[in-house]
């Protein structure tokens, strides 16, 4: 069984992208400057397919998530795949091994991206609307956590860098050997920064430019 908690996150988030995308599927993404909110609601529908997929036919191999249907209630097709994946979730073993993103990639790595998913386009979503609320400590934490596996091995080599969570007490070293430089902020400035979006932490300069180069991993 997986981690009601996490499951719980992913089922308020995901709703919450859409309830806004209800709100106004054409209104513009900032953060992805050729988007209106049906694009990041059909995204997102499109990760949820594949989570059930990967649940259900524990693939090793990169496999791509579904689309919907020429002439499909986009928001009823979206809604359907949340709903799906999180029972398809809530039914799997967490240490059942699949394809993924990380080394020894399993079942609960994957329900872990789904609360770092969710969490960062819920972000999205009210940002364009004006309204960004902060990530959810399990997202932040949970995006922190993976950052070391998904992300440093997809950029440039860099010095080691101490991240420093003041709300949640915690610390991470991203890259390997001894930080070279710190930055503090609440966990979700941090994660937040990593990723590109608007943020009270200012990185080092190396790492400003190597993490706003990042490319999404392929969908």
């Amino acid at each position: 069984m997986l981690s009601a908690e996490n499951l719980e996150t992913i089922r308020a988030e995901g709703l919450r992208i859409l309830d806004l995308t209800r709100r106004d599927p054409e209104r513009a993404v900032p953060q992805y400057p050729e988007w209106v909110m049906s694009d990041l609601l059909t995204h997102v529908g499109s990760v949820f397919g594949r989570m059930t997929l990967i649940c259900r036919q524990r693939p090793t191999e990169r496999i791509p998530g579904p689309r919907p249907p020429e002439g499909s209630d986009l928001l009823s097709w979206y809604e359907a795949h949340l709903a799906e994946m999180l029972t398809t979730l809530e039914e799997s073993d967490p240490d059942t091994t699949v394809w993924g993103f990380w080394p020894d990639p399993c079942i609960g790595l994957w329900e872990r991206r789904m609360v770092v998913e969710t969490g960062l386009h819920r972000w999205d979503s009210e940002q364009a609307f004006g309204e960004p609320g902060p990530l959810l400590d399990l997202e932040a934490v949970s995006g922190l956590d993976e950052f070391t596996d998904m992300w440093v091995p997809r950029m440039t080599e860099l010095p080691a860098l101490q991240a420093r969570a003041v709300d949640l007490g915690r610390d991470w070293v991203l890259g390997a050997g001894v930080p070279e430089a710190t930055v503090s902020g609440t966990g979700s400035d941090l994660y937040l920064r990593l990723m590109s979006r608007a943020s009270a932490v200012e990185l080092p300069e190396e790492w400003a430019t190597a993490v706003d180069a990042l490319e999404p991993p392929p969908r």
